[in-house]
This record gives C-alpha cells, sequence and structure tokens, in this order.
C-alpha cells in the first residue's frame, strides 16, 4: 500500500476536476496483523455509503474483470 497516498491525491484531483463527490475504502488483511482500513471521502464516508445503498437509479459498476488484460 505504498502507493496509497498517490492513489487518494488521484481521487482528489478527480473530484475536484470533475466535481463530483468520490470515495475509495482500501482494507488490508496480512496473515498474522489486524486488519488496516484506509479510507478517502470527498464527503462524508457514511454520507457517501448511505447514499449509495439508497441510489435505486442507473448504475455503472465495475470490477477487475473490466480492467485485466
Amino acid at each position: 500500500l505504498q502507493r496509497k497516498n498517490g492513489l487518494f491525491k488521484k481521487v482528489y484531483e478527480l473530484g475536484v476536476l470533475c466535481s463530483v463527490d468520490v470515495a475509495v475504502i482500501i482494507f488490508e488483511e496480512r496473515a498474522g496483523h489486524h486488519a488496516k482500513l484506509y479510507e478517502y471521502c470527498s464527503t462524508d464516508i457514511r454520507d457517501m455509503v448511505s447514499r449509495h445503498m439508497r441510489h435505486d437509479g442507473e448504475k455503472d459498476a465495475k470490477g477487475p474483470s473490466d480492467f485485466s488484460g
């Protein structure tokens, strides 16, 4: 997760340039260690997750298979 800060900076820039709310949640789980949570959100993270759960309009979701070779 050494690139985490770079990712968060890019997400911040995306939010500013596109005038959108953005969020990134990262769970780091390593054997023998407690899981660690990292998050960036341009607004309140709880509000963003709540908005996501209530949204029933159009949705464009992506997963790993959309970006792998």
